[in-house]
């Protein structure tokens, strides 16, 4: 496998004008689903975690960071798929009681390749995600803003940051999918993503570069899990307000331990899924351009 930073793939997509797909899985089985879909379409295996954490305060989440990166390079590694690989992480879901720079370093140690803050509207939250998304820049390692409330401010983050010399590598417009044009004349350098799965299709014509899909997974799990697993999730997004991607990562643990038919029928619903996700935005056999456009991209700048 290819282990590679978040921006070098941004910047080899749009040199092939490819839509990545980073699919949230929070359960080894939907990994290697995903890896084997990845590896079969010879398309670069995203796999995104959502942040299970509000108002962070103790190691839960950093354990459970390390338990995904772990658990993605195995299925990687057990599926033989030797094509680009970046692990992505989300910023958390309603703050944190750790400040960003701090966050994003730990979550640089465990092996995610591209990071993310949310957009905020302190001046004294904007000089803390300046200084952690210094740090990722040093290491050109991805870095994208997510809004979570208004998507006018994460583009104005992201135009701060800029200012300040940490460009992000992305800015998620979900939501304002078609003012992308605009959007990606204004802050040229960095790439635009989007949620919207709904429009997949068509996101590469707006010139949109990345897809955070947490659908194929999200599907394939009300399918396979037993309905009490599934309970116990809709039932902890709906009392803290957060998405049912947020709630799986929330509950990782849990769903590692799975009983073995149901990780057996995970991980092929997440496979079919991401086959014809990688189908219908034309991915299959973007992972070799995109390695040859690395490598061209390296050649311009040695």
């Amino acid at each position: 496998m290819l282990v590679l930073s978040m921006r070098d793939l941004l910047a080899a997509a749009a040199r092939e004008n490819v839509l990545l797909i980073a699919f949230a899985a929070t359960s080894p089985a939907a990994m290697a689903g995903f890896a084997r879909a990845a590896r079969d379409a010879d398309a670069a295996l995203l796999l995104v975690r959502p942040s299970g954490a509000a108002e962070e305060k103790g190691p839960e989440e950093a354990r459970d960071d390390g338990a995904f990166a772990e658990a993605a390079f195995k299925a990687a590694e057990e599926i033989h798929f030797h094509g680009p690989l970046a692990l992505l992480k989300d910023p958390p879901r309603a703050g944190s009681a750790v400040p960003d720079s701090e966050r994003v370093q730990r979550e640089i140690d465990v092996g995610f390749t591209g990071v993310s803050l949310a957009a905020a509207d302190a001046q004294e939250d904007v000089r803390d995600a300046a200084l952690a998304a210094s740090a990722v820049c040093q290491r050109e390692l991805g870095l994208e803003v997510v809004a979570m409330g208004g998507v006018g401010a994460a583009a104005e983050l992201a135009r701060q940051l800029r200012s300040r010399g940490a460009t992000p590598s992305a800015v998620r417009i979900t939501g304002l999918e078609h003012d992308a044009p605009v959007l990606a004349e204004e802050m040229a350098g960095t790439a635009l993503s989007s949620a919207t799965e709904s429009m997949a299709g068509q996101l590469l014509g707006m010139q949109v570069r990345q897809l955070v899909a947490a659908g194929p997974f999200l599907r394939s799990l009300r399918r396979a899990a037993p309905e009490e697993v599934w309970a116990t999730l809709q039932d902890w997004a709906d009392e803290k307000g957060a998405t049912l991607e947020q709630s799986a990562a929330r509950h990782q643990r849990l769903l590692r331990d799975l009983p073995p038919a149901a990780q057996e029928k995970l991980e092929a619903l997440c496979c079919f899924a991401a086959l014809d996700l990688f189908g219908a935005v034309g991915a299959n056999g973007s992972g070799s351009r995109l390695v040859n456009a690395l490598a061209a991209l390296h050649e311009k700048d040695a």
